[in-house]
C-alpha cells in the first residue's frame, strides 16, 4: 500500500512546528500570568494590574487555537510519522485541546457573567437614581436641630439633611447652608455668568507659568471659578466650587452599561453648569468595594455589605464633609459609613493626600506614570475643587474637532499629590483618567474627551 505523500516540505514542517510550540508556550505563560494577577489582586490591594489588561483573557484562547490548528495541520500532513517527528509528541495535540477547552470555558464564563452593577437589558433612557432608604438608624429628634430630616415619606434621607453628630446651632441657624453664611460675596441673585479670555493672566507663576481666570459663575446656591494653568508643557484646569447644599453638587450616571456617553452629553441632560468625568463605576471591572450615588447604594446592592476593599475609597457625607479611606491603612467600617449618611461613594483612587494634608509618596495603585488626570479636592463642607490635567493625548473640543493639543506631559501620582498641596486641599482623590479626563463648562470641553464613560460629577444651581 502506497504511503500518503506529505504536501509540506521538511523545512516547512519544522518551521510550523516551531511556531506552534512558541504559541503553545505563550498560551501557557499567559494562563499563568492570568492566574497570578488574580492572586495578586486578591491578596495584595496595592496591585490593580489585571483590570488594565483586558486583552489577556482574549489572547489566551487565541494562542491555543492557533497552536492547535498548526499541530493539527502537521498531524494531517503526516509530519509526526516522518522526518524525525516522534509519535510520542502526539500528546501535545491532546494537551492543547484540553487546555483550549478550559481556556475557552473560562473566557466564556467571564464574558457572560452578569455585571453586578447593571442588567444586560440596557435601559435606553438616562436616569438619575432615586435615593432609597438604608438600614442606618435615623438620629433621634433632639439631635436633628429641632426639625425632621428632609426626605421621602418612607424615611429616606436627602442630601440637605443636618448632621446628627454636629453641635446644635443657635437661633441664627443657617438651615441647610453647608457654608454657614461664609463666602456670601460668591453668590448672586439673579445669577452672574462670565467667560474670560485665557490671555487675561491673573497671576504669573514660577518657571514662567501663568494662571488665568477663564470662567466664573455666581448663582443663588452655587458659585464656580475656573482657572487655567500652564507651566511649560503642563496644562490643567482647576474649578474652585462653592455650594450651599448638596443638591448643587451631585453625580449623574447611566444605568445602561452600553449607553455610556461623553461628559458633555451627561452635562446637557441635567443642565449642569460644570461637569467632570467620575470614576466610571459601571465599567464592569469592579468586583468589590462600595458604590453610592446620590444616596442610593448601587454596589454591591442595596442592603448588602462589601466583603473586601482593594481600592482607596472617597465618601461625601450629607453634611458636606469628605473623607478618603486608605484600603490598606484604614479600617473601612461599612456600618459606620452608613450611619453618617453617605451621599456619594467613589471607588477608584488612589488617595492623594495624607490625613494631615501633606503629600503622599506611596499610593495604592500601579498607575503611577504621567497621565491625564481628574481629581476631586476638598477644603471644607460646601467648598470643593475639581482638577483636570492634560496628558500625552490629543484634546478634542465640544464639537469633536481635534485641537492637536498633545504637548502636555500629564502628571504622575506624586506630581498630582504635590499639586493638591499647592491648591490647598485638605483631602484629595484621584478619579478616572486617561481618555476619560474632561471638564465641561459653558459648552466648552477641556480634556482629552476621546472615551465614553459611565458617570459624571456635576455642579448645578437648582
Amino acid at each position: 500500500m502506497t504511503e500518503k505523500r506529505s504536501v509540506l516540505s521538511k523545512k516547512a514542517q519544522r518551521v510550523i512546528h516551531v511556531i506552534a510550540a512558541v504559541l503553545l508556550n505563550l498560551g501557557i505563560v499567559f494562563s499563568a500570568v492570568y492566574i497570578l494577577f488574580h492572586l495578586l489582586e486578591y491578596y495584595n490591594p496595592h496591585t490593580f494590574i489585571f483590570p488594565n489588561l483586558p486583552w489577556l483573557p482574549i489572547a489566551i484562547p487565541v494562542l491555543f487555537i492557533l497552536s492547535v490548528l498548526l499541530y493539527d495541520l502537521l498531524w494531517v500532513d503526516g509530519a509526526f510519522k516522518k522526518h524525525g517527528f516522534q509519535k510520542r509528541r502526539m500528546w501535545l495535540i491532546i494537551l492543547c485541546d484540553l487546555i483550549l477547552f478550559a481556556a475557552l470555558s473560562l473566557t466564556l464564563y467571564l464574558k457572560t457573567c452578569t455585571n453586578p452593577l447593571v442588567e444586560h437589558n440596557s435601559i435606553k433612557e438616562f436616569q438619575l437614581p432615586t435615593p432609597v432608604a438604608t438600614d442606618a438608624p435615623m438620629p433621634p429628634p433632639d439631635e436633628q436641630h429641632g426639625s425632621d430630616p428632609e426626605g421621602t415619606p418612607d424615611g429616606t434621607l436627602s442630601e440637605s439633611s443636618p448632621d446628627p453628630s454636629s453641635t446644635p446651632l443657635q437661633e441664627d441657624d443657617y438651615g441647610d447652608d453647608l457654608l454657614r453664611g461664609k463666602y456670601a460675596d460668591k453668590f448672586a441673585d439673579p445669577p452672574i455668568e462670565q467667560v474670560f479670555d485665557t490671555s487675561n493672566v491673573v497671576e504669573r507663576l514660577p518657571d514662567d507659568g501663568k494662571k488665568s481666570l477663564i470662567y466664573a459663575y455666581y448663582g443663588r446656591n452655587a458659585a464656580i471659578e475656573i482657572y487655567y494653568y500652564k507651566k511649560h508643557k503642563l496644562e490643567y484646569q482647576f474649578a474652585d466650587i462653592y455650594v450651599k447644599n448638596l443638591d448643587c453638587f451631585k453625580t449623574a450616571y447611566s444605568d445602561a452599561r452600553r449607553e455610556n456617553v461623553k461628559t458633555q452629553e451627561y452635562a446637557q441632560r441635567i443642565n449642569a453648569i460644570l461637569a467632570t468625568n467620575g470614576d466610571n463605576f459601571n465599567s464592569g471591572k469592579i468586583t468589590d468595594g462600595l458604590v453610592i450615588r446620590n444616596g442610593a447604594q448601587l454596589y454591591p446592592g442595596e442592603g448588602r455589605k462589601p466583603d473586601k476593599y482593594t481600592r482607596d475609597m472617597c465618601v461625601l457625607y450629607h453634611d458636606g464633609t469628605i473623607r478618603v479611606y486608605d484600603c490598606v491603612l484604614d479600617k473601612i467600617d461599612y456600618d459606620e459609613i452608613l450611619s453618617n449618611y453617605p451621599q456619594q461613594v467613589f471607588y477608584f483612587g488612589p488617595k492623594l493626600l495624607n490625613d494631615d494634608g501633606t503629600a503622599r509618596t506611596k499610593f495604592n495603585s500601579v498607575l503611577s506614570k504621567a497621565n491625564p488626570r481628574t481629581v476631586l479636592g476638598y477644603y471644607e463642607p460646601g467648598h470643593y475643587g475639581l482638577v483636570v490635567v492634560l496628558g500625552t493625548r490629543e484634546m478634542i473640543d465640544y464639537n469633536g474637532s481635534n485641537h492637536g493639543n498633545g504637548k502636555s506631559r500629564g502628571m504622575t501620582l506624586t506630581d498630582l499629590s504635590e499639586l493638591c498641596v499647592e491648591l490647598g486641599f485638605t483631602a484629595a482623590y484621584n478619579l478616572d483618567g486617561g481618555g476619560s479626563s474632561s471638564m465641561v463648562w459653558n459648552k466648552t470641553v477641556f480634556g482629552h474627551n476621546d472615551r465614553t464613560h459611565a458617570d459624571i460629577l456635576a455642579v448645578l444651581d437648582p
